[in-house]
Protein backbone atom coordinates (compact mmCIF):
# COMPACT_ATOMS: atom_id res chain seq x y z
CA UNK A 1 0.00 0.00 0.00
CA UNK A 2 1.13 3.45 -0.39
CA UNK A 3 3.12 5.52 2.38
CA UNK A 4 1.75 8.04 4.59
CA UNK A 5 3.61 10.76 3.21
CA UNK A 6 2.69 9.88 -0.44
CA UNK A 7 0.91 12.68 -2.05
CA UNK A 8 0.14 11.20 -5.09
CA UNK A 9 -3.85 11.06 -6.63
CA UNK A 10 -3.89 7.50 -6.37
CA UNK A 11 -2.94 8.25 -2.58
CA UNK A 12 -5.51 10.75 -2.44
CA UNK A 13 -8.08 8.29 -4.31
CA UNK A 14 -7.50 5.62 -1.68
CA UNK A 15 -8.25 7.78 1.32
CA UNK A 16 -11.07 9.49 -0.29
CA UNK A 17 -12.48 5.50 -0.89
CA UNK A 18 -11.29 4.76 2.76
CA UNK A 19 -13.56 8.02 4.64
CA UNK A 20 -16.26 7.08 2.13
CA UNK A 21 -16.50 3.69 3.25
CA UNK A 22 -15.95 4.75 6.91
CA UNK A 23 -19.13 6.96 6.59
CA UNK A 24 -21.21 4.53 5.31
CA UNK A 25 -20.51 2.11 7.65
CA UNK A 26 -20.88 4.28 10.95
CA UNK A 27 -23.76 5.51 8.95
CA UNK A 28 -25.23 2.40 9.18
CA UNK A 29 -25.46 2.16 12.89
CA UNK A 30 -27.12 5.86 12.71
CA UNK A 31 -23.97 7.66 13.58
CA UNK A 32 -24.34 11.63 11.88
CA UNK A 33 -21.28 13.35 10.29
CA UNK A 34 -20.28 16.30 11.60
CA UNK A 35 -17.88 18.79 10.52
CA UNK A 36 -15.57 20.79 12.59
CA UNK A 37 -13.04 23.77 12.86
CA UNK A 38 -9.40 23.33 12.63
CA UNK A 39 -8.72 25.99 15.09
CA UNK A 40 -10.07 26.19 18.45
CA UNK A 41 -9.47 28.01 21.80
CA UNK A 42 -6.31 25.67 23.77
CA UNK A 43 -7.78 24.79 26.80
CA UNK A 44 -10.36 22.65 24.98
CA UNK A 45 -8.01 20.06 24.35
CA UNK A 46 -5.74 20.60 27.54
CA UNK A 47 -9.65 19.92 29.60
CA UNK A 48 -9.40 16.09 27.83
CA UNK A 49 -5.99 15.56 27.62
CA UNK A 50 -5.44 16.53 31.60
CA UNK A 51 -1.65 17.97 29.64
CA UNK A 52 -0.71 14.98 28.20
CA UNK A 53 -1.27 16.79 24.50
CA UNK A 54 0.31 19.75 25.51
CA UNK A 55 3.67 19.44 24.74
CA UNK A 56 2.67 17.99 21.19
CA UNK A 57 -0.11 21.13 20.69
CA UNK A 58 0.71 23.64 17.79
CA UNK A 59 -0.86 26.47 19.35
CA UNK A 60 -0.45 30.46 18.56
CA UNK A 61 -1.76 33.81 19.65
CA UNK A 62 -4.75 35.01 17.26
CA UNK A 63 -5.32 39.19 17.18
CA UNK A 64 -7.34 39.21 20.57
CA UNK A 65 -4.54 37.90 22.56
CA UNK A 66 -6.13 34.68 23.04
CA UNK A 67 -4.36 31.56 23.03
CA UNK A 68 -5.78 28.30 20.04
CA UNK A 69 -4.10 25.25 18.55
CA UNK A 70 -5.02 23.72 15.75
CA UNK A 71 -6.72 20.46 16.65
CA UNK A 72 -4.65 17.65 18.02
CA UNK A 73 -8.05 15.79 17.77
CA UNK A 74 -11.77 15.88 18.18
CA UNK A 75 -13.79 14.58 20.85
CA UNK A 76 -13.03 17.48 23.09
CA UNK A 77 -14.45 19.53 20.18
CA UNK A 78 -17.72 17.63 19.84
CA UNK A 79 -18.60 17.56 23.31
CA UNK A 80 -17.66 21.22 23.84
CA UNK A 81 -20.38 21.57 21.08
CA UNK A 82 -23.21 19.43 22.40
CA UNK A 83 -22.81 20.96 25.35
CA UNK A 84 -23.46 24.36 23.67
CA UNK A 85 -26.91 23.01 22.76
CA UNK A 86 -28.05 22.24 26.38
CA UNK A 87 -28.94 18.90 26.27
CA UNK A 88 -31.79 17.20 27.55
CA UNK A 89 -31.02 14.16 30.48
CA UNK A 90 -32.18 11.79 27.96
CA UNK A 91 -30.65 13.28 24.72
CA UNK A 92 -28.37 10.93 22.48
CA UNK A 93 -26.12 12.16 19.91
CA UNK A 94 -24.47 9.68 17.66
CA UNK A 95 -21.49 11.71 15.67
CA UNK A 96 -18.84 10.67 13.00
CA UNK A 97 -16.18 12.61 11.63
CA UNK A 98 -13.04 12.87 9.80
CA UNK A 99 -10.12 15.17 9.00
CA UNK A 100 -6.76 16.24 9.75
CA UNK A 101 -5.07 16.63 13.28
CA UNK A 102 -1.68 18.72 14.20
CA UNK A 103 0.58 16.68 16.98
CA UNK A 104 4.20 18.32 16.51
CA UNK A 105 6.81 15.44 17.68
CA UNK A 106 10.40 16.71 17.77
CA UNK A 107 12.88 15.77 15.18
CA UNK A 108 9.72 15.20 12.83
CA UNK A 109 9.50 16.56 9.53
CA UNK A 110 6.37 18.96 8.87
CA UNK A 111 4.38 16.98 6.50
CA UNK A 112 4.23 13.78 9.64
CA UNK A 113 2.78 16.30 11.46
CA UNK A 114 -0.25 15.23 10.65
CA UNK A 115 -2.40 13.09 9.82
CA UNK A 116 -6.27 12.24 9.03
CA UNK A 117 -8.33 11.24 11.80
CA UNK A 118 -11.53 9.25 11.46
CA UNK A 119 -13.79 7.97 14.53
CA UNK A 120 -17.16 8.49 16.41
CA UNK A 121 -18.33 9.90 19.76
CA UNK A 122 -21.87 8.56 21.35
CA UNK A 123 -22.97 10.89 23.93
CA UNK A 124 -25.91 10.62 26.08
CA UNK A 125 -25.43 6.75 26.85
CA UNK A 126 -24.12 4.79 28.86
CA UNK A 127 -25.21 1.58 29.61
CA UNK A 128 -23.52 -2.28 28.40
CA UNK A 129 -25.25 -1.92 25.23
CA UNK A 130 -23.78 1.20 24.30
CA UNK A 131 -20.53 0.36 24.93
CA UNK A 132 -20.87 -2.94 23.64
CA UNK A 133 -22.29 -1.75 19.88
CA UNK A 134 -19.40 0.91 20.23
CA UNK A 135 -16.60 -1.58 20.59
CA UNK A 136 -18.78 -4.25 18.01
CA UNK A 137 -18.35 -0.94 15.55
CA UNK A 138 -15.11 0.08 16.28
CA UNK A 139 -13.96 -3.70 15.33
CA UNK A 140 -15.21 -3.34 11.98
CA UNK A 141 -13.59 -0.56 10.76
CA UNK A 142 -9.62 -2.44 10.10
CA UNK A 143 -11.76 -5.32 7.68
CA UNK A 144 -13.58 -2.98 5.77
CA UNK A 145 -10.77 -1.05 5.11
CA UNK A 146 -8.72 -4.07 3.52
CA UNK A 147 -6.78 -5.00 7.19
CA UNK A 148 -7.31 -8.70 7.68
CA UNK A 149 -5.21 -9.59 10.69
CA UNK A 150 -6.20 -7.22 14.01
CA UNK A 151 -6.69 -7.82 17.90
CA UNK A 152 -8.65 -5.91 20.42
CA UNK A 153 -7.26 -5.20 24.12
CA UNK A 154 -10.04 -4.19 26.35
CA UNK A 155 -10.40 -3.40 30.20
CA UNK A 156 -12.40 -1.43 32.71
CA UNK A 157 -10.81 1.60 34.11
CA UNK A 158 -12.85 1.05 37.20
CA UNK A 159 -11.62 -2.09 38.41
CA UNK A 160 -7.85 -0.77 38.80
CA UNK A 161 -9.31 2.91 40.10
CA UNK A 162 -11.59 0.72 42.45
CA UNK A 163 -8.55 -1.00 43.70
CA UNK A 164 -6.25 2.35 44.25
CA UNK A 165 -9.48 4.00 45.96
CA UNK A 166 -9.69 0.90 48.57
CA UNK A 167 -6.41 1.53 49.54
CA UNK A 168 -6.51 5.18 50.15
CA UNK A 169 -2.99 6.17 49.27
CA UNK A 170 -1.99 9.79 48.62
CA UNK A 171 -2.40 11.12 45.09
CA UNK A 172 1.48 10.75 44.27
CA UNK A 173 1.64 6.97 45.77
CA UNK A 174 -1.14 6.34 43.44
CA UNK A 175 0.47 8.03 40.41
CA UNK A 176 4.24 5.96 41.31
CA UNK A 177 1.80 2.87 41.03
CA UNK A 178 -0.18 3.54 37.52
CA UNK A 179 2.90 4.62 36.23
CA UNK A 180 4.87 1.43 37.14
CA UNK A 181 2.32 -0.57 35.47
CA UNK A 182 4.56 -1.41 32.18
CA UNK A 183 6.76 -2.43 34.74
CA UNK A 184 4.69 -4.46 36.49
CA UNK A 185 3.51 -6.37 33.14
CA UNK A 186 6.71 -6.97 31.67
CA UNK A 187 8.22 -7.90 35.02
CA UNK A 188 11.25 -5.97 34.10
CA UNK A 189 11.54 -4.09 37.36
CA UNK A 190 11.33 -6.52 40.91
CA UNK A 191 8.42 -4.61 43.49
CA UNK A 192 11.57 -4.81 45.97
CA UNK A 193 13.54 -1.80 43.31
CA UNK A 194 10.32 -0.01 42.62
CA UNK A 195 9.69 0.34 46.37
CA UNK A 196 13.56 1.38 46.55
CA UNK A 197 12.56 4.07 44.44
CA UNK A 198 9.28 4.77 45.86
CA UNK A 199 11.47 5.75 48.95
CA UNK A 200 14.40 7.57 47.14
CA UNK A 201 11.78 9.81 45.73
CA UNK A 202 10.12 10.06 49.97
CA UNK A 203 6.73 8.98 48.13
CA UNK A 204 6.88 5.99 50.72
CA UNK A 205 6.88 7.64 54.05
CA UNK A 206 8.71 6.71 57.30
CA UNK A 207 6.72 3.34 59.12
CA UNK A 208 3.90 5.26 61.48
CA UNK A 209 6.00 3.09 64.71
CA UNK A 210 8.70 5.00 63.89
CA UNK A 211 7.17 8.13 63.36
CA UNK A 212 5.81 9.69 66.37
CA UNK A 213 3.84 12.91 64.69
CA UNK A 214 2.31 10.31 62.30
CA UNK A 215 0.95 8.35 65.18
CA UNK A 216 -0.01 11.75 66.99
CA UNK A 217 -2.44 12.80 64.10
CA UNK A 218 -3.02 9.39 63.17
CA UNK A 219 -7.29 9.14 62.59
CA UNK A 220 -7.56 12.64 63.42
CA UNK A 221 -9.52 15.33 60.99
CA UNK A 222 -7.64 17.97 59.66
CA UNK A 223 -8.46 20.91 61.80
CA UNK A 224 -7.84 18.47 64.83
CA UNK A 225 -4.37 17.25 63.51
CA UNK A 226 -3.26 20.98 62.92
CA UNK A 227 -4.15 21.69 66.47
CA UNK A 228 -1.89 19.04 67.54
CA UNK A 229 1.02 19.79 65.02
CA UNK A 230 0.33 23.67 66.59
CA UNK A 231 1.15 22.26 69.74
CA UNK A 232 4.21 20.56 68.89
CA UNK A 233 5.48 24.01 67.42
CA UNK A 234 5.03 25.98 70.60
CA UNK A 235 6.83 23.29 72.52
CA UNK A 236 9.56 22.36 70.48
CA UNK A 237 12.03 25.41 70.93
CA UNK A 238 9.64 28.00 70.90
CA UNK A 239 8.98 28.25 67.13
CA UNK A 240 5.84 29.45 66.78
CA UNK A 241 6.55 32.70 68.51
CA UNK A 242 9.43 33.33 66.62
CA UNK A 243 7.52 32.59 63.53
CA UNK A 244 4.06 34.32 63.93
CA UNK A 245 0.60 33.28 63.75
CA UNK A 246 0.48 33.55 59.80
CA UNK A 247 3.85 32.21 59.12
CA UNK A 248 2.88 29.53 61.53
CA UNK A 249 -0.18 28.58 60.31
CA UNK A 250 2.19 27.98 56.49
CA UNK A 251 4.35 25.59 58.26
CA UNK A 252 1.61 23.49 59.80
CA UNK A 253 -0.45 23.16 56.62
CA UNK A 254 2.64 22.37 55.13
CA UNK A 255 4.02 19.53 57.34
CA UNK A 256 0.40 18.00 57.50
CA UNK A 257 0.73 17.83 53.76
CA UNK A 258 3.92 16.22 54.03
CA UNK A 259 2.84 13.65 56.37
CA UNK A 260 -0.20 12.69 54.76
CA UNK A 261 1.30 12.26 51.35
CA UNK A 262 3.88 10.03 52.89
CA UNK A 263 2.30 6.38 52.85
CA UNK A 264 3.56 3.14 54.91
CA UNK A 265 6.04 0.94 53.16
CA UNK A 266 3.56 -2.01 53.66
CA UNK A 267 0.92 -0.20 52.17
CA UNK A 268 2.63 0.73 48.96
CA UNK A 269 4.04 -2.87 48.42
CA UNK A 270 0.80 -4.71 49.00
CA UNK A 271 -0.47 -2.91 46.21
CA UNK A 272 2.01 -3.05 43.73
CA UNK A 273 1.68 -6.78 44.23
CA UNK A 274 -1.88 -7.07 44.25
CA UNK A 275 -1.56 -4.73 40.78
CA UNK A 276 1.26 -6.87 39.59
CA UNK A 277 -1.30 -10.04 40.05
CA UNK A 278 -4.00 -7.79 38.36
CA UNK A 279 -2.24 -7.13 35.15
CA UNK A 280 -0.50 -9.97 34.70
CA UNK A 281 -3.97 -12.14 34.21
CA UNK A 282 -3.78 -14.37 31.04
CA UNK A 283 -6.04 -16.48 30.17
CA UNK A 284 -9.33 -17.30 28.12
CA UNK A 285 -11.68 -14.54 28.99
CA UNK A 286 -13.61 -15.87 31.46
CA UNK A 287 -11.34 -17.65 32.92
CA UNK A 288 -9.33 -13.97 33.38
CA UNK A 289 -12.29 -12.14 34.82
CA UNK A 290 -12.86 -15.50 37.21
CA UNK A 291 -9.87 -15.05 38.51
CA UNK A 292 -10.04 -11.82 38.66
CA UNK A 293 -13.14 -11.34 40.63
CA UNK A 294 -11.21 -14.14 43.51
CA UNK A 295 -7.71 -11.67 43.54
CA UNK A 296 -10.69 -8.66 43.92
CA UNK A 297 -13.18 -9.87 46.20
CA UNK A 298 -12.53 -7.92 49.61
CA UNK A 299 -13.38 -4.98 46.42
CA UNK A 300 -17.00 -4.43 46.20
CA UNK A 301 -16.55 -1.44 43.68
CA UNK A 302 -13.84 -3.52 41.66
CA UNK A 303 -15.94 -6.91 41.52
CA UNK A 304 -19.01 -4.46 40.87
CA UNK A 305 -16.95 -3.24 37.57
CA UNK A 306 -15.70 -6.73 36.69
CA UNK A 307 -19.53 -7.68 36.12
CA UNK A 308 -20.03 -4.64 34.20
CA UNK A 309 -17.37 -5.83 31.76
CA UNK A 310 -18.26 -8.96 31.91
CA UNK A 311 -21.73 -8.11 30.27
CA UNK A 312 -20.14 -5.78 27.28
CA UNK A 313 -18.06 -9.55 26.30
CA UNK A 314 -21.31 -11.19 26.64
CA UNK A 315 -22.91 -8.93 24.29
CA UNK A 316 -20.07 -8.48 22.05
CA UNK A 317 -18.58 -12.02 21.55
CA UNK A 318 -21.90 -13.44 20.78
CA UNK A 319 -20.69 -12.77 17.18
CA UNK A 320 -18.35 -15.63 16.60
CA UNK A 321 -16.03 -13.03 14.41
CA UNK A 322 -15.33 -11.11 17.51
CA UNK A 323 -15.02 -13.50 20.04
CA UNK A 324 -11.35 -14.64 18.81
CA UNK A 325 -10.06 -11.08 18.21
CA UNK A 326 -10.69 -9.63 21.81
CA UNK A 327 -8.58 -10.37 24.98
CA UNK A 328 -8.73 -8.67 28.45
CA UNK A 329 -5.68 -6.73 29.30
CA UNK A 330 -5.44 -5.24 32.84
CA UNK A 331 -2.47 -3.69 32.29
CA UNK A 332 -3.99 -0.91 29.82
CA UNK A 333 -4.00 2.37 31.12
CA UNK A 334 -3.86 4.44 27.81
CA UNK A 335 -5.48 7.80 28.72
CA UNK A 336 -6.26 7.23 32.56
CA UNK A 337 -6.19 10.75 32.84
CA UNK A 338 -9.99 11.15 31.62
CA UNK A 339 -11.08 7.97 30.16
CA UNK A 340 -13.16 6.58 33.39
CA UNK A 341 -14.51 3.29 32.05
CA UNK A 342 -14.24 0.57 29.52
CA UNK A 343 -11.16 1.08 27.03
CA UNK A 344 -9.83 -0.94 24.40
CA UNK A 345 -7.17 -0.20 21.90
CA UNK A 346 -6.92 -2.25 18.59
CA UNK A 347 -3.46 -3.36 17.17
CA UNK A 348 -2.33 -5.20 14.34
CA UNK A 349 -2.02 -9.02 13.90
CA UNK A 350 1.52 -8.93 16.11
CA UNK A 351 -0.02 -6.62 18.59
CA UNK A 352 3.10 -4.34 18.76
CA UNK A 353 1.25 -1.83 16.70
CA UNK A 354 -1.89 0.82 17.99
CA UNK A 355 -4.06 1.26 14.76
CA UNK A 356 -7.11 3.31 16.66
CA UNK A 357 -8.76 2.76 20.28
CA UNK A 358 -11.17 4.27 22.68
CA UNK A 359 -13.51 4.17 25.31
CA UNK A 360 -15.85 5.77 27.85
CA UNK A 361 -15.30 9.62 29.28
CA UNK A 362 -18.13 10.36 31.39
CA UNK A 363 -16.31 12.87 33.41
CA UNK A 364 -15.34 14.96 30.43
CA UNK A 365 -18.23 16.90 29.96
CA UNK A 366 -18.32 17.99 33.68
CA UNK A 367 -14.26 19.40 32.73
CA UNK A 368 -16.09 21.31 30.19
CA UNK A 369 -18.06 23.19 32.62
CA UNK A 370 -21.48 20.85 32.47
CA UNK A 371 -23.28 21.12 35.85
CA UNK A 372 -23.78 17.19 35.37
CA UNK A 373 -22.10 14.05 33.89
CA UNK A 374 -23.11 13.29 30.43
CA UNK A 375 -22.41 9.26 29.86
CA UNK A 376 -20.10 10.00 26.27
CA UNK A 377 -17.72 7.43 24.57
CA UNK A 378 -16.03 7.25 21.70
CA UNK A 379 -13.13 5.60 19.50
CA UNK A 380 -10.44 6.89 16.65
CA UNK A 381 -8.22 5.83 14.39
CA UNK A 382 -5.50 6.76 12.16
CA UNK A 383 -6.96 6.43 8.48
CA UNK A 384 -3.11 6.98 7.10
CA UNK A 385 -1.68 3.62 9.87
CA UNK A 386 -4.88 1.79 9.02
CA UNK A 387 -4.53 2.44 4.80
CA UNK A 388 -0.80 1.77 4.67
CA UNK A 389 -1.67 -1.75 6.82
CA UNK A 390 -4.54 -2.81 4.74
CA UNK A 391 -3.42 -5.56 2.33
CA UNK A 392 -6.47 -4.95 -0.38
CA UNK A 393 -7.82 -1.87 -1.60
CA UNK A 394 -10.81 -0.32 0.54
CA UNK A 395 -14.03 -0.84 -1.93
CA UNK A 396 -15.09 1.91 -3.90
CA UNK A 397 -18.49 3.20 -2.65
CA UNK A 398 -21.01 2.70 -5.66
CA UNK A 399 -23.42 4.56 -3.70
CA UNK A 400 -24.10 8.13 -1.60
CA UNK A 401 -22.06 6.68 1.22
CA UNK A 402 -25.27 8.02 3.26
CA UNK A 403 -27.88 6.47 1.70
CA UNK A 404 -29.95 3.58 2.39
CA UNK A 405 -32.39 1.16 1.30
CA UNK A 406 -34.92 1.69 4.71
CA UNK A 407 -34.26 3.39 8.13
CA UNK A 408 -35.07 1.16 11.21
CA UNK A 409 -35.43 2.18 14.82
CA UNK A 410 -34.78 -0.78 17.26
CA UNK A 411 -36.45 -0.66 21.06
CA UNK A 412 -36.37 -3.38 23.93
CA UNK A 413 -38.99 -3.10 26.64
CA UNK A 414 -35.91 -3.85 29.32
CA UNK A 415 -32.00 -4.71 29.16
CA UNK A 416 -33.45 -8.71 29.68
CA UNK A 417 -33.28 -8.96 25.39
CA UNK A 418 -30.10 -6.26 25.03
CA UNK A 419 -28.16 -9.45 23.06
CA UNK A 420 -31.69 -9.97 20.64
CA UNK A 421 -31.64 -6.33 19.83
CA UNK A 422 -27.46 -6.54 18.78
CA UNK A 423 -28.66 -9.63 16.70
CA UNK A 424 -31.66 -7.86 15.27
CA UNK A 425 -29.78 -4.63 14.57
CA UNK A 426 -26.63 -7.05 12.43
CA UNK A 427 -29.07 -8.80 10.69
CA UNK A 428 -30.91 -5.36 9.34
CA UNK A 429 -28.19 -3.61 8.47
CA UNK A 430 -27.12 -6.54 6.23
CA UNK A 431 -30.35 -6.15 4.71
CA UNK A 432 -29.50 -2.89 3.87
CA UNK A 433 -30.75 -1.17 6.86
CA UNK A 434 -29.60 1.99 8.42
CA UNK A 435 -30.24 0.77 11.89
CA UNK A 436 -30.45 3.13 15.39
CA UNK A 437 -30.97 0.63 18.53
CA UNK A 438 -32.79 3.51 20.74
CA UNK A 439 -31.39 3.32 24.15
CA UNK A 440 -33.87 5.79 25.53
CA UNK A 441 -36.55 4.43 24.92
CA UNK A 442 -38.85 1.62 25.84
CA UNK A 443 -41.91 1.66 24.70
CA UNK A 444 -43.45 2.83 21.48
CA UNK A 445 -45.84 5.83 23.39
CA UNK A 446 -42.52 6.70 24.54
CA UNK A 447 -40.85 6.87 20.69
CA UNK A 448 -43.87 8.68 19.51
CA UNK A 449 -43.71 11.64 22.49
CA UNK A 450 -40.20 11.79 22.38
CA UNK A 451 -39.13 11.41 18.89
CA UNK A 452 -40.75 14.00 16.77
CA UNK A 453 -37.77 14.84 13.90
CA UNK A 454 -36.47 11.59 13.55
CA UNK A 455 -37.86 9.57 10.26
CA UNK A 456 -38.32 5.52 10.72
CA UNK A 457 -39.80 3.36 7.96
CA UNK A 458 -39.32 0.47 10.56
CA UNK A 459 -40.04 0.33 14.34
CA UNK A 460 -38.82 -2.66 15.91
CA UNK A 461 -40.20 -3.30 19.41
CA UNK A 462 -38.53 -6.49 21.23
CA UNK A 463 -41.13 -7.27 24.54
CA UNK A 464 -39.13 -8.33 27.78
CA UNK A 465 -40.34 -11.75 26.70
CA UNK A 466 -37.99 -11.64 23.57
CA UNK A 467 -41.42 -10.96 21.22
CA UNK A 468 -40.73 -8.66 18.44
CA UNK A 469 -43.21 -6.61 16.87
CA UNK A 470 -42.02 -4.45 13.52
CA UNK A 471 -44.09 -1.31 12.99
CA UNK A 472 -43.94 0.22 9.45
CA UNK A 473 -44.64 3.76 9.29
CA UNK A 474 -45.41 6.09 6.10
CA UNK A 475 -45.42 9.26 8.30
CA UNK A 476 -42.84 10.03 11.00
CA UNK A 477 -43.55 8.79 14.32
CA UNK A 478 -47.31 10.47 13.67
Amino acid sequence: MTSSSDKSESSWFQKRHGEDEFIRLCGSFGYEYQDLPILAPTDVFLRKSGGELASQMLSLIDATSNLISLRPEFTALIVSEHLKTQPEINDIQRIQYSGPVFRQTLGSSLDQQYFTQIGVELIGAGTPIADAELLYLASQIPSHLGVTGYNVRITNLQVLNSLLDSKKLSDRARNFIISSIPELQSQSTPISQLLTQAQDTHIVGLNPSNDHLQIAIAGLQDEQAKEVLHGFLEWSEGLAPNLGQRAADDVVERLLRKLRSNDEKEKVHETLVEVSKLVNLEGANEEVLDTAESLLETCPAATAALQSMRSVLNLVTDDPNMSSKISIDFGLIKGIAYYDGIVFDITDSSGGKILGGGGRYDALSTDLGSEREIPSAGFAYNLDALLKSAVTEPPNVAVHPNQWDSSTLLITEDDSQDLLALQLSREYREAGHRVVIGFQYHSLAEVVTECQDEFWENIVFVSATGNTEVHKTDVANT
